[in-house]
Formats: C-alpha cells, sequence, structure tokens
C-alpha cells in the first residue's frame, strides 16, 4: 500500500512538473526579446535636419522576434506638443521578423523652425516594444534656394545600371543664386557601400541648367538596390537633394 501511495504521489509530482515547463516555455515563445531597432540615418546623411514643407528621409534596420505589429513614427517640439504621428502595420512591414525600413515623412509647411524629439517605436506581436529617440531640427524653406527635377536615371528613366558601366542622369536645375556644386551619392541598401561623385564643373555659376552627364559606376560595386541622391549647392550654402529610391545595380 504504501508503494502505491509513493509511485501516486511521484507521477502528480510529475504531471505538475511537465505542466511547469510546458508553460515557462510558452511563455519563453510568448515573450522572448523585445525587437532590436536600429536607425542609421535621419535626415539627409543623417543630418538630423529637415526643412518644412518638405519631406524628412528615415532609414534603418528592425529584428523582431516576434514579428512586427506596428511601426510608430512622432515628431514633437521640446515642450510634448506632437507635430505629427504616423502609423505603418501595412502588409510591408507587419508580419516580417528582419526588414529594412526607409520612408519620406512629409513635415508640414506650417511647422515651426526648432528643436524636436523623434521617437520611433516597434511593437511586436507579443506586445513587446522598443523605442527609439532622436534629436531633430526642423528650419525654413531659405530664399531662393535651388529646386531640382531629376528627369532621367538610367537610360530612359530604367533606374537600372550594370557595375562597370555608366549611369545616365538628367535633371532640370534652378538656382537663382547659382550653383556651387552638384554632387550625387549612391549608397546600397542595407549595407555600408557607399561612393559620392563631383559632377559640378559644367554647371558652376550657372543659374539654370539642362543636367546631362554619364556617371561611371564602379566595377566593384555589389549587385543590388541602391539609394541616389542628387544635390545642388548654391553659392549661398543653401541645398536641395532629390533621391532616387530604386536603382538597381546589376
Amino acid at each position: 500500500m504504501k508503494k502505491f501511495i509513493i509511485s501516486g504521489a511521484a507521477l502528480l509530482l510529475s504531471v505538475f512538473a511537465i505542466t511547469l515547463t510546458s508553460c515557462s516555455d510558452d511563455n519563453d515563445n510568448n515573450t522572448g526579446k523585445a525587437p532590436v531597432v536600429k536607425l542609421e540615418e535621419v535626415g539627409h546623411k543623417n543630418s538630423k535636419e529637415a526643412i518644412a514643407g518638405t519631406d524628412l528621409h528615415l532609414e534603418g534596420e528592425i529584428l523582431a522576434e516576434n514579428l512586427i505589429k506596428n511601426i510608430e513614427v512622432k515628431i514633437a517640439n521640446e515642450k510634448g506638443d506632437v507635430l505629427l504621428k504616423k502609423d505603418f502595420n501595412g502588409k510591408e512591414f507587419v508580419g516580417k521578423k528582419n526588414t529594412n525600413f526607409h520612408k519620406h515623412i512629409d513635415i508640414p509647411e506650417t511647422a515651426a523652425a526648432g528643436k524636436y524629439i523623434l521617437t520611433f517605436t516597434v511593437t511586436d506581436n507579443a506586445g513587446l516594444f522598443t523605442t527609439v529617440k532622436e534629436n531633430l531640427t526642423i528650419k525654413k524653406a531659405a530664399a531662393n534656394e535651388p529646386t531640382v527635377e531629376l528627369k532621367e536615371v538610367g537610360e530612359g528613366n530604367s533606374k537600372t545600371v550594370m557595375a562597370g558601366k555608366s549611369l545616365h542622369l538628367a535633371a532640370h536645375i534652378n538656382a537663382p543664386n547659382k550653383i556651387k556644386k552638384i554632387v550625387v551619392e549612391i549608397h546600397k541598401e542595407g549595407s555600408e557601400y557607399e561612393k559620392e561623385f563631383d559632377l559640378s564643373k559644367n554647371y558652376v555659376g550657372q543659374t539654370h541648367a539642362h543636367f546631362h552627364e554619364e556617371l561611371a559606376v564602379p566595377a566593384d560595386a555589389p549587385k543590388g538596390n541602391y539609394h541616389l541622391h542628387f544635390t545642388v549647392t548654391d553659392v549661398n550654402g543653401a541645398s536641395t537633394t532629390e533621391e532616387c529610391e530604386d536603382l538597381q545595380i546589376k
């Protein structure tokens, strides 16, 4: 009889232990680690600046063990007054474990110049979240700043080029205070590979220019998706950047 009681107790203890282990495992699976967020660029070349009435370049890498549920971008002034808040919860990001976030956030033309805080929050399916905060300066547009309209990136605006070949670029530039510099930069998405080209030579001092140039793409440029930044700076130091987000180097 004693043997039966001991065996029964042992069996009950084993079931209890299994139940505890099972709950613990489920708990780990449901929580795990909070998302890992690395904001790489807030503003062009991570300048942490934006111009009222234009857009803010925002790029980063996200790793969410429990898969992404929502991404929130919020900009508020130092008093906490919210300038804008935007949620990204569409198919582009939701349900992804590892993704590159690259968006252009429209800054209202009415935004007051000054210091702001940008808050970037990623929430996963387990309810865990990670928030990254960055300082942001919003400026008013300079008077008579350059304007740029990219007309062609690649022949026929194909946005495609082979490594080691020439990339055809065409743009209309208006710079009332005269062109001082034209710089084109390409960088591979999700990579540190970046190249910069000064294409100012034929345009310095002009106020209106029909830009047509061939950019020599390095032979060692890795294949993949690139962002191209086309920046015009005038003699007063005011600059404007236009971007092509989906240049393919093959």
